[in-house]
């Protein structure tokens, strides 16, 4: 007689393998909301995972030897892929739980850049006004993000904002809003797994000879945003500065 445990180890971890990667696809080509596709892959893969490996490990003892019970090896199957998609889970939110509980990132924590265009966006109802999130939010990115400031660029203020326009369309951002006068460019940027659309504000000023970049970065949805936010920055000022 086989052990209905070890039979159900496998299918509940299947069926949590299958919870996810509809969370993440669905998401990706918009077929479900981010915030869905998010909750299926962070928390019903997880859950399902570890009740099929604690159905695992229980078919496992039922199915020793002396049980006389059938069924071994897909216990030990349901045990592996469980561990597997618990593991993998694991990894990629190892770096993330380092990350402050914020999703308003700025290089200028003084004179942050403002919204116009995306303000109307903001969930919240707030249109973004510095800090989104609470008055810690400053005191927390100092601490978390201490390598953050503004970007300063021996070119002039017309030359940077090329660069800016030009750098964010080849990282894939949309431009909502662009005011060369004030030197001020609003963009939307989609998370690449589940599809968050964030905003960024970047402002350019002239200093001297050359010019001061300035970027927000912030998060609709959630009160963390995983450390996404100020690697977007990162990743923007790195290849702002190597552009030619």
């Amino acid at each position: 007689m086989n052990s209905t445990t070890a039979l159900a180890s496998p299918l509940a971890a299947g069926l949590a393998l299958v919870t996810g990667l509809v969370g993440v696809l669905g998401a990706r080509f918009d077929l479900i909301a981010p915030i869905a596709g998010f909750g299926l892959f962070a928390f019903l893969m997880p859950l399902g995972a570890a009740l099929a490996l604690l159905l695992g490990l229980i078919g496992v003892l039922r199915t020793r030897s002396r049980q006389r019970r059938g069924g071994a090896s897909q216990a030990w199957g349901g045990v592996l892929l469980s561990t597997v998609i618990i593991g993998w889970v694991f990894v990629l939110s190892y770096g993330t739980t380092q990350a402050p509980p914020i999703h308003d990132i700025t290089t200028n924590i003084d004179d942050p850049p403002t919204f116009v265009a995306a303000a109307t966006e903001d969930s919240r109802g707030r249109g973004f006004a510095y800090p989104s999130g609470g008055a810690g939010v400053p005191d927390l990115q100092r601490q978390g993000y201490p390598d953050l400031g503004t970007l300063h660029l021996d070119i002039s203020r017309q030359e940077a904002l090329w660069r800016v326009r030009h750098t964010a369309e080849d990282m894939g951002w949309e431009l909502i809003r662009g005011d060369d006068e004030s030197g001020e460019v609003e963009f939307a940027d989609a998370t690449p797994w589940f599809h968050f659309v964030d905003f960024v504000a970047v402002r350019v000023r002239a200093e001297g000879a050359g010019a001061a970049v300035d970027v927000r970065s912030v998060s609709q949805v959630g009160g963390g945003d995983l450390g996404e936010n100020a690697d977007r920055i990162r990743r923007f000022l790195d290849r702002l500065g190597h552009v030619h």
